[in-house]
């Protein structure tokens, strides 16, 4: 499917599908809504909600554009090319299903997948089966700049990654859903996973809190660990290779690598190079790559870096951690 420019629609207009656009301190886009509005490549078309008061919201704020309260009438009178899937994950399942039955070129669906992975199994199938491409937002993996970044741990900077360190708040399905993801899209599969629920560190009323030791394929293994999201926000993530560390900082908006050297005050040990480090980034939006890679994939070409299958990886990842810290800890192993 190769357009001059993609119909869009987002079904649900809450934070991250519309109204983060209107905080001062983010760089816009900030939401599905405005990523599609600010790209050269979209035209929002339509939004969807079932909240009386969102919906008037988005009749406010894109005046110019279809609001409807069900997602079948918005594909029946519009016939959107992409589709952005914003509904709390509960109702993921269903919106994109009805997208696959109606033909819709790709959908973006926010994280997690789902609730369970049987529902996120059900999803990549029926996109698979209507050749919907099927991504999911975590938005870090369409960032040039990370890519970048992967790509050289790929191709050896580091040397092996033998451990990570990363620092989560405000809930595992929450946030952490986007660290495991981050860690996964470094590290690869994870094997098995150790948790423990951390009581002192408060989350969102429907999540947890916990902190987590993960063992990946390649042998290496990762730290994850919930700060107090009301002392601080942070999302940080460590990768120590064999020939040096990268940290990824700042929400992940910057990026630090940091080589070796010889040891200044011990004989026949390596250290790190604080004269050597390399920085990058800055603030940024994660939403307007996004829609350039989904829209590079209409095209034929990319192929996606954040595909239904992954997101559904994640999933299981972050189900299997509140296994185990719902069993005080037990090892839980994931399926090969």
């Amino acid at each position: 499917m190769s357009r001059e420019r993609y119909w869009a629609a987002v079904v649900g207009c809450g934070r991250i599908g519309m109204t983060m656009e209107e905080d001062p301190k983010r760089i816009r886009p900030a939401t599905h809504a405005g990523a599609y509005r600010d790209s050269p490549d979209t035209e929002l078309r339509a939004v969807v909600d079932i909240d009386p008061a969102r919906l008037a919201y988005a009749r406010r704020l894109f005046p110019e554009v279809g609001a409807f309260t069900s997602v079948e009438a918005m594909l029946d009178a519009v016939a959107p090319d992409i589709v952005s899937v914003a509904t709390p994950p509960n109702q993921h399942r269903a919106v994109v299903e009805a997208c696959a039955a109606r033909g819709v070129g790709a959908v973006i669906c926010e994280k997690p997948i789902a609730q369970t992975t049987e529902e996120a199994r059900a999803m990549v199938r029926a996109c698979a089966a209507s050749g919907t491409l099927l991504l999911v937002d975590h938005g870090r993996r369409f960032d040039p700049i990370l890519r970048r970044l992967r790509d050289e741990i790929a191709a050896g900077d580091l040397g092996d990654v033998v451990q990570a360190t990363a620092y989560y708040t405000a809930g595992l399905f929450n946030s952490a859903s986007h660290m495991v993801d981050l860690m996964r899209f470094f590290l690869g599969d994870v094997a098995w996973v150790i948790a423990v629920e951390n009581a002192a560190v408060s989350h969102p009323s429907d999540d947890l809190s916990v902190d987590a030791l993960l063992g990946f394929a390649s042998g290496a293994r990762g730290v994850l660990q919930v700060q107090e999201v009301k002392d601080y926000a942070i999302f940080t993530l460590r990768l120590h290779g064999r020939a040096g560390v990268a940290v990824i900082d700042h929400f992940g908006f910057e990026v630090e690598r940091a080589p070796l050297r010889d040891c200044v005050d011990f004989s026949g040990y390596k250290e790190l190079d604080p004269a050597g480090v390399l920085r990058q980034g800055g603030s940024r939006s994660f939403m307007a790559p996004m829609v350039e890679h989904v829209v590079a994939c209409l095209r034929g070409r990319e192929v996606p870096i954040s595909r239904g299958e992954d997101g559904m990886a994640a999933l299981e990842v972050l189900l299997a951690i509140a296994e185990s810290a719902n069993a005080r800890g037990q090892r839980i192993a994931l399926r090969s």
